[in-house]
């Protein structure tokens, strides 16, 4: 049974029969797949320790007709997301999106690195939702759906420095003319968050102050775009939204 290399990030896990585990796993170089740890959860199993759910491995595969198989696995030294609910939350709603955005054995360059990126920050940071919420600007702009946002995605005039409304359907920030009843208004403040956002400097970010209500104004941007453009509902989005309401 021919064997390849690859680091891997495990995104989703699916108990089968007896001992085994049918894990979902974002690969370096072979994008998306599906493979079968056999025996995983065997208390003796050498893989259960390394297979952790959103843990970063190096991992050897065996080819198989239908899944291929884990043959070896070793844990990537780094930060791992502690069993808080709401960090363990935010690392679900990053791994869900990857899973959604990409095809089975379909690379998308980039797309490793930046999940990887954006679980180690979700691992480590004191407010796990930042990171949550840049991973999802870089998601859109990883797609081509970032949001527009220097100028009226109806009109496209440049957009003055002024609360706008927000469409998802017209693909981003609608000016005061083109504004229609219903849109979510943007504020002055919640659009230079996005902008520093789809800048994609991270240090900038970082040094951000985002009170709760700034940080919920610019989510809901997010969280509009990436349902419109997948088309479903996002289950791990829906547990993150009633943690943040209880």
């Amino acid at each position: 049974m021919p064997t390849y290399r690859d680091q891997a990030l495990v995104l989703r896990r699916l108990d089968y029969r007896e001992a085994d585990r049918i894990l979902t796993l974002l690969t370096r170089r072979h994008g998306k797949l599906a493979a079968i740890a056999r025996g995983v959860r065997r208390p003796t199993s050498s893989l259960g320790p390394a297979l952790e759910l959103f843990a970063q491995v190096d991992v050897l595969l065996a080819r198989g007709r239908n899944l291929d198989v884990v043959a070896q696995a070793v844990r990537v030294p780094g930060p791992r997301p502690d069993p808080d609910p709401e960090r363990a939350a935010h690392a679900a709603l990053v791994a869900e999106l990857a899973d959604r955005v990409s095809e089975e054995r379909q690379l998308v360059p980039g797309l490793f690195e930046l999940v990887a990126s954006a679980l180690a920050e979700v691992s480590r940071d004191p407010e796990p939702r930042r990171p949550a919420a840049w991973f999802m600007m870089a998601i859109l702009q990883l797609g081509g759906y970032g949001p527009r946002l220097h100028a009226c995605a109806v009109c496209e005039r440049p957009l003055p420095e002024a609360e706008a409304g927000f469409s998802p359907a017209a693909g981003g920030l609608v000016c005061a003319d083109c504004v229609a009843p219903g849109m979510q208004e943007v504020s002055v403040r919640a659009l230079k968050v996005l902008r520093v956002m789809a800048s994609g400097s991270i240090e900038l970010y970082r040094r951000l102050k985002l009170e709760p209500p700034l940080l919920a104004a610019v989510e809901q941007v997010l969280e509009s775009q990436l349902e419109y453009h997948l088309d479903r509902r996002l289950r791990s989005l829906r547990v993150v939204r009633q943690m943040r309401s209880a």
